[in-house]
């Protein structure tokens, strides 16, 4: 996977790089030497393609963002 592809899908499953480097808890660091090499590691590769796969069989949840943490008490 080259670093345009990856942003692609970064962008595709609404999640910005600084993000995906929490949700993995690497140094924010490595998207630069990715960046700078154009090449980003295959397990980066077949983790996105999971969340992609995974966002495509969820049910869109955006209509519960708004209100998420609004009213945490049960009706």
């Amino acid at each position: 996977m080259d670093y345009e592809q990856f942003t692609a899908q970064l962008k595709e499953l609404g999640i910005k790089k600084t993000e995906f480097m929490r949700y993995m808890d690497m140094n924010t660091g490595t998207i630069s030497l990715w960046s700078k090499t154009g090449k980003v590691p295959r397990w980066v590769e077949a983790h996105l393609d999971l969340m992609l796969k995974a966002k495509a069989m969820l049910p869109d949840l955006s209509q519960y963002k708004a209100s998420a943490g609004a009213d945490n008490e049960p009706a």
